[in-house]
């Protein structure tokens, strides 16, 4: 009788399946932490500079900043909704030693009564990540958006955006 043992094989299989977990619950995080606008949560789960690129939902051109500039756009607009609910599904992760990327799709629904039109805005589509790995854990290093379709009434982001623009009065 032969005795068993791990080869390295089952090991690399068991790393590569915690690091595929990992990127999982990171992606999941920053949407569950932008929900509940736990923004200081989000943060950490960003390489120090971040390459983004909303150009399919905003126009314009891809950015790289820093997770606080990120973030703080996000807060900026996002403080002002009602609520949000982002959920994704479908991940596919690839790795290339201590780099990863992982696609998932995402449907983020944006949510605020006002007197203009429809309370809710859904958008749908799809997110890349590129992630990094940290000291700290993987990281996320860019992401990009690609909308696919939308529904409901756009004009609650720039009515949002617009509250968190506004000059405060004495």
């Amino acid at each position: 009788m032969t005795a068993t043992t791990t080869s390295p094989s089952v090991e690399r299989d068991s790393e590569a399946l915690h690091d595929r977990m990992e990127i999982m619950e990171l992606t999941s995080k920053l949407l569950l932490s932008v929900d509940a606008r736990e923004w200081a949560a989000a943060e950490e789960l960003f390489t120090d500079r971040v390459d983004v690129d909303y150009t399919s939902l905003n126009g314009g051109q891809p950015q790289t900043v820093s997770p606080a500039a990120l973030i703080g756009g996000w807060r900026q607009t996002l403080d002002h909704l009602e609520a949000t609910q982002h959920l994704q599904g479908n991940h596919v992760i690839a790795f290339d030693r201590d780099e990863a990327s992982c696609a998932t799709n995402v449907q983020a629904t944006h949510v605020l009564p006002n007197a203009t039109g429809g309370p809710i805005w859904t958008v749908g589509g799809r997110y890349d990540f590129r992630l990094t790995r940290t000291p700290s854990g993987w990281r996320i290093a860019a992401m990009t958006l690609t909308v696919k379709w939308a529904t409901g009434n756009q004009r609650i982001m720039e009515l949002a955006a617009s509250k968190g623009s506004a000059t405060p009065t004495d």
